[in-house]
């Protein structure tokens, strides 16, 4: 196939038809081989003067030509297309739909689920033959058995509340125990906020349903089998509302074993097999005037019923419409008013349309009786990049005081243009947020636009430094001091709170980062959430935050994103991609003189080298490591490296300087008094005398870090060093003391969530009654952990009895 022009990116919308533009550019360039183009991009960062440590393979080369992936590698697709096609103009328009097609991949990821059902709309009317539909198919009899109903219509014609509404219905009479509710965003006003990606709806499912971040698989596959499985015998009901197409909901229902699902979406979704589609319709003519009875008043309607059935009519008897125009008809200045006067005032909005006539006309109404400064509000609102917000953001959006924005968003509330969703945080309807998004673009000039923004992004990174000081307090002098920008930030006095205001803002911290790279935000997002959205297994979310940041000009910012890219990807075994980064953020580090920076790559590096069993070498860079750390005075990096040679040297058989890293390293946990670390540290100590046979020595160690572990009241280090005890107990024969220790960890690490420590204390159960003679205990045990392996997708113990099921099977 001959090609006269080169392929054009922009007619590509995904990444998946950008790859497929990559493909034809690859055969109009002669289809050199992966190999040559590897070559080809290899001299030419080398003339950009590249560090050899940032050269690329022919494996990595065939890797941006695979669709499938869930972020390309920009920095080297780019050189693909240039090796390709040296033409400034051609690759400088490859840039410009790559960072569009990233962004929208990136955006897809930021979700926000509950679990339980938003409250019910006020005054909902008439839908009497849906409801009845919706309970027969979904609520009549055993709920079991996953029926789906899907319920279409169009915009504002109220297809959430319908939702909502019977779902309060199943829970109200026992059908259903609970419910997840996540809005799809299949149609969203802001292009910069696309349809949620179906594996960070699973992901966030997952977590509510009480699975831990570090048991949630990484794959799309992996999170379907765990949903199904945990929604399995539930009377568990399931709203997905605003839906975008077939394919994004596939993935998110349940199997036949689960509860119902109930659907909600602009179009008639016919490719779902054995699904019941309840299409929606306006109000009829007499629901509509009856919800015009029960919101502006039986005698005012009933005095002029006709009027009132006109009034309808030009609202289009849309639910939203009605209800906005019931509010400002009943509002105090206009309450004299007659049902014709009312009418008039409508058929005037006409010369001022934006949206659907209705919609339109009835938003404005609202918006018309506000005061300014509350009109103001609205239009900042409908910037927000995230799909919620709190009085704090609404402050940190409009410039005020915290009591001013609560009052501000208390009247938007009032006026039915905010809702107050759980936890007092306000959200926009798809229809008022295209509004008030036209609204600023006409009313606020550009700079306004962008001063809002950025004080909310000063306020999202200050809020962050100061919850990160508290979740993780150790680590503070590692992370970048952030000047106070003089907004109300809310109160975050420990642990507790910290973690809950980073819970509930994560989704928007991660929407904040796509308008945060110009102007820095974005680095320090990435640097201040490391340890949160690594603590808390939220991989994909740290992949999108990291890979953004690693796109800035500063080369001090790139290192750290780099770094925390390589610590990212090493969570989940890629280690030959973590090596990558790190070398790469090494590179900049050391490019800009950065020798803090550079202490942290050194760091990373060893420590991935370490998991990937690559001993020597990375007892080597550690060592580089722990002579930096010292000459920079870094005592909170020399402890860590000292932590990790003393796990090294303990691998490699070395366990005399094993053992003297980890007590340097215990020196140092005594001067900062942190008694977490010192225990940590303890538990080090006892497992290299564990290996090198000091039983005895070890498990003085492990009594000291659990009591340790009691009185900091850390129940990680709790169970671990109970783990730790009880293995040690049991290499000494003292097999009764083994079993109660193991059961005592057990009972941590199911409160906790904690499969990685449950399938250790089943494993430990197991041998300790293999040891006892007790054959069919074993058994329990053996195969606890095995699944408890299967469910985190790590490989099962080797001492696992290969006849196990045979064995089970054989026993009944």
């Amino acid at each position: 196939m001959a090609f006269t022009e080169a392929p054009d990116p922009r007619h590509a919308r995904t990444l998946a038809e950008l790859i497929a533009q990559l493909r034809l550019l690859k055969a109009w360039a002669g289809g050199p081989s992966y190999a040559q183009i590897a070559e080809r991009v290899n001299r030419l960062w080398t003339a950009a003067g590249r560090p050899p440590g940032e050269r690329t393979a022919r494996t990595t080369v065939a890797d941006c030509f695979k669709t499938g992936r869930a972020r390309p590698n920009t920095d080297l697709l780019l050189a693909v297309v240039e090796v390709l096609h040296p033409d400034p103009g051609y690759v400088a328009a490859w840039q410009d739909v790559l960072r569009v097609v990233r962004g929208r991949a990136e955006a897809a990821t930021f979700v926000q689920a509950q679990l339980g059902l938003p409250a019910t709309i006020p005054h909902f009317t008439g839908r009497r033959a849906e409801l009845a539909r919706l309970a027969a198919v979904l609520g009549e009899g055993d709920v079991a058995g996953g029926p789906v109903a899907a319920i279409a219509g169009m915009a504002g014609v109220g297809k959430t509340g319908l939702a909502v509404h019977a779902g309060h219905e199943l829970l109200r009479t026992g059908r259903c125990d609970n419910a997840l509710f996540v809005n799809l965003r299949g149609f969203h006003p802001d292009p910069g906020r696309p349809p949620v990606d179906p594996a960070a709806v699973l992901d966030s499912f997952l977590r509510l349903l009480g699975v831990p971040g570090h048991a949630v698989p990484a794959d799309l596959a992996g999170k379907m089998r765990v949903y199904r499985e945990r929604s399995a015998g539930r009377r568990l009901l399931v709203v997905l509302d605003n839906a975008g197409s077939e394919e994004q909901v596939r993935p998110l229902l349940p199997d036949e074993r689960g509860g119902p699902v109930l659907v909600t979406s602009r179009l008639a979704l016919t490719g779902l097999p054995g699904t019941t589609h309840v299409p929606l319709d306006v109000l009829s003519p007499d629901d509509a005037v009856a919800y015009l009875r029960h919101t502006v008043g039986a005698e005012r309607v009933d005095q002029a019923p006709g009027v009132a059935r006109r009034i309808t009519a030009e609202l289009g008897r849309l639910p939203l419409a009605l209800n906005l125009a019931a509010l400002w008809m009943t509002a105090p200045a206009h309450r004299s008013w007659l049902l014709a006067d009312h009418l008039e005032r409508l058929a005037q909005r006409r010369a001022h349309l934006r949206l659907d006539n209705a919609v339109d006309a009835s938003i404005s109404l609202s918006y018309d009786q506000l005061a300014e400064p509350d009109r103001r509000a609205l239009r900042l609102l409908a910037l927000h990049p995230g799909a919620d917000l709190d009085a704090y953001g609404l402050a940190a959006l409009a410039g005020s005081g915290l009591a001013e924005a609560t009052r501000t968003a208390d009247r938007l509330v009032a006026a039915s243009l905010v809702r107050r969703g759980e936890g007092d945080r306000f959200e926009l309807h798809d229809l008022i947020r295209a509004f008030g998004m036209a609204r600023a673009r006409d009313e606020d000039a550009p700079a306004v636009r962008k001063a809002a923004l950025t004080r909310l992004l000063d306020y999202y990174t200050f809020a962050t430094a100061t919850a990160m000081d508290q979740y993780a307090p150790r680590l503070r002098d590692h992370r970048p001091r952030v000047p106070d920008p003089g907004l109300p930030v809310p109160p975050l006095p420990d642990r507790e709170p910290a973690a809950a205001w980073l819970d509930a803002e994560r989704a928007n911290l991660l929407g904040a980062v796509r308008h945060g790279l110009p102007s820095g935000h974005a680095g320090l997002l990435s640097r201040l959430l490391f340890r949160y959205l690594q603590t808390g297994g939220y991989i994909r979310e740290a992949l999108v935050l990291h890979e953004c940041a690693a796109e800035s000009a500063d080369p001090v910012a790139r290192g750290h994103a780099l770094v925390s890219l390589a610590a990212t990807h090493s969570q989940v075994g890629r280690y030959d991609v973590a090596t990558r980064h790190a070398e790469a953020a090494l590179g900049c580090f050391r490019g800009a003189g950065d020798r803090a920076g550079e202490c942290r790559a050194l760091g990373t590096l060893g420590a991935i080298a370490s998991w990937n069993a690559d001993f020597l070498r990375s007892a080597g860079v550690l060592r580089e490591a722990l002579t930096l750390a010292r000459e920079l005075r870094d005592r909170a990096g020399e402890r860590t490296a000292l932590t990790n040679l003393g796990f090294v040297y303990g691998r490699l058989g070395r366990y005399a300087e094993a053992l003297e890293s980890h007590r340097k390293a215990l020196a140092i946990d005594r001067r900062t008094g942190d008694l977490c670390d010192t225990g940590r540290t303890l538990l080090n100590i006892g497992d290299t005398h564990l290996r090198a046979g000091g039983h005895a020595e070890a498990c003085g160690y492990f009594h000291r870090a659990t009591a340790i572990a009691e009185q900091a009241g850390d129940r990680d280090l709790h169970v671990e060093a109970l783990l730790c005890l009880a293995d040690a107990s049991l290499e000494l024969g003292r097999t009764d003391h083994a079993r109660t220790t193991h059961e005592c960890a057990l009972a941590i690490a199911a409160e906790l969530g904690s499969l990685h420590a449950a399938a250790r204390a089943h494993t430990g159960l197991a041998r300790a009654a293999t040891a006892s003679g007790d054959l069919e205990s074993a058994r329990h045990h053996w195969l606890a952990a095995r699944d408890h392996h299967r469910e985190l997708g790590l490989p099962e113990p080797a001492e696992i009895p290969a006849d196990l099921d045979c064995s089970m099977a054989a026993g009944g």
